[in-house]
């Protein structure tokens, strides 16, 4: 019977993957695991096979990207939370923040030695961005559909320089959304450039990073960070400032904790859900599942 389920994106991280299969599968059978194998060849593959496969297991092993890591977790938080494996993660993407939030090893080998060794093994709260949920972030606004919007040869060949140049071609197309927010004991009306509801220490590759002692990713809240429209562009620049030196509570630059949040748009607008789409809404509710999966981590945590 077995006992780990392997999910496989091959092409994310420029195909890494293929040199480093055989070291993953000695190292887990190593270990006296017996291991199915599931090869991703569309989205939604990885969250199929691990609604699908994973009931029972002793854990799910993914490579990939955080989108991968994405739709593990969506796929377990369709079984029976005691019926839910551990999560064990090798870090392929472009921008992997989930792994730099949990000290997850990002070179392969170091991921790879992770598996066998006495990491932490640690909850993590998941969030549901209406019928679908995410690990680390939800986002929407300008620029924070760049990372599903990229393509995956310009990502495989480019890199993180392939999200900059696809940033760049929207700098003419920044606009905002009237947005009314209600939250845990609050209610925010206003015109928002971008808004972001994050269970993580750092978002868009590191761009946006939070500090570790306001920031649990085990809490049961959420971090929400809301960028108000600027009057101008000398305007814009101190507030991409404020960010970047973490002054989130600031002239057009709010910073919330809570465990529930919705919001209404004026319009229909698209969201990000841990970097892939998200879906476009008018109205949407967005909750946190508490500790609703166990992940292993790096053991600097």
């Amino acid at each position: 019977m077995d006992s780990t389920l392997l999910i496989v994106n091959p092409v994310s991280g420029k195909g890494r993957v293929r040199n480093i299969l055989m070291d993953i599968l000695s190292t887990l059978c190593a270990g006296g695991e017996s291991v199915r194998v599931c090869v991703t060849e569309k989205r939604g593959d990885a969250s199929d096979f691990a609604e699908k496969y994973g009931a029972g297991l002793k854990r799910v092993v993914c490579t990939g990207g955080d989108g991968t890591l994405n739709e593990v977790i969506s796929g377990l938080m369709r079984l029976e939370p005691e019926s839910r494996p551990e999560i064990s993660y090798i870090p392929l993407g472009t921008t992997n923040d989930m792994a730099t939030s949990l000290s997850i090893p990002k070179t392969p080998k170091d991921a790879i030695e992770n598996l066998s060794s006495y990491s932490e093994r640690r909850l993590l709260d998941v969030g549901q961005l209406g019928r679908d949920y995410f690990g680390y972030v939800a986002a929407f606004g300008t620029f924070t559909n760049v990372p599903f919007t990229t393509p995956q040869a310009a990502k495989n060949t480019w890199g993180y320089l392939a999200y900059l140049v696809e940033a760049l071609g929207q700098l003419t197309d920044i606009t905002t959304h009237h947005t009314r927010i209600h939250y845990d004991g609050g209610y925010i009306e206003g015109d928002i450039l971008f808004g972001f509801v994050t269970n993580t220490l750092t978002v868009a590759g590191g761009i946006v990073k939070f500090d570790e002692e306001n920031v649990s990713l085990d809490d049961g809240l959420f971090e929400v960070l809301l960028i108000r429209k600027p009057r101008n562009l000398a305007e814009l620049n101190v507030t991409l400032g404020n960010i970047l030196k973490r002054n989130f509570n600031s002239d057009n630059v709010t910073l919330l904790h809570t465990g529930r949040i919705s919001f209404a748009f004026d319009d229909e607008v698209q969201w990000t859900r841990d970097g892939e789409d998200g879906g476009i809404y008018r109205n949407v509710d967005i909750v946190n599942h508490h500790r609703a999966v166990r992940i292993s981590v790096g053991n600097s945590l």
